[in-house]
């Protein structure tokens, strides 16, 4: 059992303080996330790796920060402190698709819809490798507009391989690596057939580039997407399918996440760091990134369970209710955060702490986290993860509401009656039909905006029941799980703002 060295006070004002600046959401950006919040999650090594050209992971999982950071010299020095087996201090980088419609190094999704009429996807993507290799390191290459580059790239295979041959060998002579990053390729079209194509065209690069010293790819992807076996068709492909990493959280990583958040952020950094240095023993050696001064946690508290619950009681309840037979707070705040597959997001994960905390303060409790905060914490984790999946999903919305009232486990025929009865297809597909009409019209959506992809398995679906074509869908992106052959059950993480039922769960929001 872990037992405090010496009783001291708590700070109680501080840690809350800092629970109260949690951010509401992270928005995927390029911007590179600021130093004291980068927690070097150990079990992410692979993903940031040079060597891994695949990483999946769910949404809010971090593949949009984790490609920031990359991106970023002092973050990635910050990685590289803490992983030195990665040599990230000898690597540059470059971004090969965003989110932004604005980066100079690589076209956006309009420009990539003219591009797809006229060339291939495999060579789009060579002339977007070519061409920000070639202006970093001093290559001449004919044109300046993309069509130009990509034309160029088409009509001359042997001279834009000795030209990228030519720069990979400069950068291995001088012992240096250079990554293209991939990320948000869901943002790459309008329709599931054009981002399709185009993610064929990347793995191909990317395998291509393995025979490359000092140039490698990273590709961020979606777990519908890396699902798709039409992305697969072409040779050697499982080279790349079988080498793919998962972005996956385990409980200590989500609680190492909040206990670097508090020893990093605030006024109230340092008395939480002297605490843990005083009830625990605990020291923290600083590391420099930029003009930054980053405290990383000691590795018993980033991996030892039985540490972590005793730094949690000290602000929390031990159990959810006034005894045991009702949880212990350390487990049962990460399982009902956790999607059908089990994955907590880091977003939902802090979001219901610092939710927990102001509703604790709210109801006057002397402890930071109460159960009863801790429940409503959860409540609002619920609410904001459904709102994020509308961004990836837009068409979730459509499929949760006439669920509404509905209890789990349930039967799949309660929930097809239900989308029936709502006439729950017909509406995503006029949804889908007013986007493609909207894309070949003067309105098309700015490049900065996510256009309505309707779900990944109804896409040219024929099957003679959509609608549970349309359940597998919800399970491959983790909404939904199987009971069994018959039933289905929907997690806490959306059946509360879903307003779906479940017998002893958090209560729904009505």
């Amino acid at each position: 059992m872990v037992k405090r060295v010496v009783q001291d006070k708590f700070p109680t004002e501080q840690v809350r303080c800092a629970l109260d600046a949690l951010p509401d959401t992270m928005d995927a950006s390029t911007n590179p996330p600021d130093p004291n919040e980068l927690y070097v999650v150990l079990g992410h090594e692979r993903a940031l790796d040079p060597n891994s050209a695949l990483v999946v992971g769910d949404r809010g999982s971090g593949k949009s920060f984790w490609s920031a950071a990359l991106n970023s010299p002092v973050t990635r020095g910050l990685i590289h402190a803490q992983l030195p087996r990665l040599h990230l201090d000898r690597v540059e980088t470059s971004w090969g698709f965003s989110v932004s419609s604005r980066n100079e190094d690589h076209p956006s999704r309009r420009v990539l819809q003219r591009l797809q009429r006229k060339y291939p996807a495999e060579d789009i993507w060579r002339a977007v490798v070519l061409r920000q290799l070639a202006r970093r390191y001093g290559q001449p290459l004919p044109g300046e507009d993309w069509a130009e580059v990509v034309g160029w790239v088409a009509d001359h295979p042997e001279q834009e391989e000795r030209l990228l041959n030519r720069i990979s060998g400069g950068l291995a002579k001088a012992g240096k690596r250079h990554l293209v990053i991939f990320d948000a390729l869901d943002r790459t079209g309008s329709d599931w057939q054009a981002i399709r194509e185009l993610v064929r065209g990347l793995l191909q690069v990317c395998l291509d580039l393995k025979g490359q010293p000092a140039i490698d790819a990273k590709v961020f992807l979606r777990p519908d997407l890396w699902e798709d076996p039409t992305i697969w068709q072409f040779p050697d492909s499982s080279k790349l399918h079988h080498g793919r990493v998962i972005l996956e959280w385990r409980r200590t990583d989500l609680y190492g996440l909040l206990w670097h958040w508090l020893c990093n952020h605030g006024d109230g950094a340092e008395a939480y760091r002297h605490w843990l240095h005083v009830a625990y023993r605990l020291s923290f050696q600083p590391t420099e990134a930029g003009d930054h001064q980053v405290y990383p946690i000691p590795p018993n508290l980033r991996q030892d369970e039985e540490l972590q619950q005793a730094v949690l009681h000290d602000m929390a309840t031990r159990y959810m209710g006034r005894n045991p037979r009702r949880g212990r707070t350390y487990t049962w705040l990460p399982n009902h955060l956790a999607d059908a597959k089990g994955q907590v997001s880091p977003r939902s994960f802090l979001i219901a702490v610092r939710d927990a905390q102001r509703a604790t303060h709210g109801k006057g409790y002397a402890e930071v986290l109460h159960w009863e905060g801790i429940k409503a914490g959860v409540q609002s984790a619920s609410l904001i993860r459904v709102r994020e999946l509308r961004e990836d999903y837009p068409w979730i919305q459509t499929v949760l509401e006439p669920l509404n009232g509905q209890t789990v486990p349930c039967l799949d025929t309660d929930i097809e009656h239900r989308w029936r009865d709502a006439d729950t297809l017909a509406t995503i597909e006029r949804d889908r039909t007013a986007t493609v009409s909207a894309e070949h019209s003067a309105h098309a959506a700015p490049d900065n905006e996510r256009v309505y992809l309707a779900p990944h398995a109804l896409a040219g679906a024929t099957a003679e029941r959509p609608e549970q074509a349309l359940i597998e869908e919800l399970r491959r992106i983790g909404v939904i799980r199987r009971v069994d052959n018959m039933r289905v059950d929907i997690p806490d993480l959306f059946r509360v703002a879903a307003a779906i039922g479940r017998r002893g769960g958090v209560r729904p929001i009505r």
